[in-house]
């Protein structure tokens, strides 16, 4: 409840502070935004943290498997893998 309350707070102060500096504030710091996204090195940052979330994702898809599917075949040699085909989760 508190980290609720706490998201709710924090918003409206946002929210009030944002109203304050008014359109043209808002329009400096999205030329800003708009400025930084341009740079080599924020296009570098990007690749790299998708390239991350991939490796992440598969890795932990990984360690699921390795631990219910094998864990499940603890009691024969031969682990029977998962056939994604049609699973609605993974949409």
């Amino acid at each position: 409840m508190r980290f609720r309350t706490g998201v709710l707070v924090g918003l409206a102060i946002g929210y009030y502070y944002g109203a304050k500096a008014g359109r043209e504030r808002y329009e400096q710091i999205d030329r800003y935004l708009a400025q930084v996204r341009e740079t080599d090195a924020y296009r570098d940052l990007r690749v790299r943290v998708g390239d991350l979330m991939d490796d992440g994702i598969a890795r932990s898809r990984g360690l699921v498997d390795d631990a219910v599917f094998r864990g499940a075949a603890s009691g024969s040699d031969e682990a029977t893998p998962y056939d994604f085909t049609g699973d609605p989760t993974l949409n």
